[in-house]
């Protein structure tokens, strides 16, 4: 949105971290009289799993005369999503997710679905194969009607939405409900066993109503080093860094505006060393309490001897990464066999 001609306002949280509506509802005071207003909300963090009240922010949309557009990446795996729910002020206008998310899902396109009078174009964005009725050599030509082919140009992905397919399918049969009464199981569990851990941090840790996401940083530890042995040490892949949610990080970790500029101008620079993070773990409904507990005495384990376990890697200020001083390579060699031929062929 910020690289549209769009004027984008952003909704400060409350006291607790949530949706303040109070501010939301000054806005939509303020630019009343703007002759399009978009309401673009996520549903739920993929920070810390929070869920935004849709339904609230959808009626506060059409009652201002606006739209509501929803990004579901993150919840679209685990909530029932209703474009069309009893309150007409509270429909979605528009959803979109990418699927690899789901269960299986990895691969798979990005879905968008929205109400067909949203949409005025006379060309599509992407011009191919398959989008005119007909051309002729006098430079005329006219694209078909059908909304979905003519923004689907080229060789459509057909195992790529088969998959998709399939793995939407595979959440309905594992029923929705069935999934948030085991994910609030691991929820409760996950918060028990992380609180027990010293120096570490749970982000937005007054709210354990959430998804299985949970983002924490330890003090005194890099975020990106738990990362790295979390990996090479136990087999546990979680995710370093911001999460693709650099704004909404600066409310999570408190970063002033002062503070930001002096991260963001070392970061021009080329220094990421004192780029701000946290370790993302995410679990998913099929996850065992016995897998569960495995990843919580991991970190406990690697909180536990970081002095012994640091001393293997090195740290790159230039990538923010960590590397093992100690390697030889051979993580490489094996991965390169991974696009290699098979001789018999």
């Amino acid at each position: 949105w910020l690289e549209t001609i769009a004027y984008v306002i952003l909704i400060l949280p409350d006291e607790k971290g949530l949706v303040d509506i109070n501010n939301f509802q000054s806005h939509l005071k303020k630019y009343k009289n703007r002759k399009l207003k978009i309401g673009a909300f996520t549903a739920c963090s993929n920070v810390t799993g929070i869920s935004t009240p849709l339904s609230l922010l959808a009626k506060l949309m059409h009652e201002n005369e606006g739209f509501c557009f929803v990004d579901y990446a993150c919840s679209a795996p685990y909530v029932k999503i209703d474009m069309h729910p009893e309150d007409p002020l509270e429909k979605l206008d528009a959803i979109f997710f990418s699927p690899h998310k789901f269960l299986g899902g990895p691969g798979s396109p990005g879905v968008l679905i929205f109400d067909s009078r949203l949409y005025h174009n006379k060309i599509p964005d992407n011009p191919g194969g398959g989008t005119v009725d007909w051309t002729n050599p006098w430079g005329k030509h006219k694209f078909v009607n059908n909304i979905e082919l003519r923004e689907d140009g080229g060789t459509p992905a057909f195992l790529q939405t088969i998959k998709a397919a399939l793995c939407i399918q595979l959440k309905e049969q594992m029923g929705i409900e069935n999934m948030k009464k085991r994910e609030e199981e691991l929820v409760k569990k996950a918060f028990e066993e992380l609180k027990k851990i010293n120096g570490l941090h749970i982000l937005a840790d007054n709210i354990e109503q959430r998804l299985g996401a949970f983002s924490f940083y330890v003090d005194g530890i890099h975020y990106n080093l738990i990362v790295k042995l979390l990996n090479d040490r136990f087999g546990i892949q979680v995710r370093g860094g911001c999460s693709c949610a650099g704004t909404y990080g600066h409310y999570l970790l408190h970063v002033g505006q002062d503070r930001s500029k002096y991260i963001t101008d070392k970061i021009d620079l080329g220094d990421l060393s004192e780029k701000p993070g946290w370790v993302r773990m995410s679990i998913h409904p099929t996850t065992t309490d016995e897998d569960l507990y495995f990843i919580t005495c991991a970190i406990k384990d690697i909180v536990t001897n970081i002095s012994v376990f640091e001393k293997d890697y090195k740290y790159s200020s230039s990538n923010n990464e960590f590397f093992n001083v100690k390697g030889n390579g051979k993580e490489k060699e094996e991965l390169n066999t991974w696009f290699e031929l098979s001789s018999s062929l």
